[in-house]
């Protein structure tokens, strides 16, 4: 009779386990944080964006292009004027990651590897290639 209820308290048991783990299964987790107010942001340096920007557009590519899509200095100037100070720190930002034409160095180095790996392949798997 003990055995009997031991049997059934336990399977009781393990199902009310089973349904309680089941539930909190399906119950999204949920995480919180101290969100900063608007005050303790940092100040967007505007003058130190509106350098970086200048110093972008005074390199000669940029001038030659902005040039060749008809904008002038004066347009340049009043479209900057417009910007708020989160449009040209975003575009400062951007800026700083813009290379011209990207890095010939890499693109050199790239090659290089891909040609001794071929080699390497080509020498470990006993093939030659004959150029005529």
């Amino acid at each position: 009779m003990t055995l009997l209820l031991r049997t059934s308290l336990m399977r009781r048991t393990a199902l009310a386990l089973v349904v309680v783990m089941g539930l909190f299964g399906f119950v999204p987790r949920l995480d919180a944080a101290f969100v900063p107010s608007a005050d303790s942001w940092p100040a967007l340096d505007r003058q130190g964006d509106m350098v970086k920007v200048q110093k972008i557009l005074e390199d000669k590519m940029v001038t030659e292009r902005l040039r060749a899509l008809g904008f002038t200095e004066q347009e340049i100037s009043a479209r900057l004027d417009q910007l708020s100070d989160q449009e040209v720190h975003a575009l400062a930002t951007q800026l700083d990651t813009v290379t011209a034409g990207g890095s010939t160095a890499a693109v050199i180095i790239v090659i290089l590897l891909v040609a001794i790996l071929v080699v390497l392949v080509l020498q470990l798997s006993g093939k030659r290639i004959f150029v005529q």
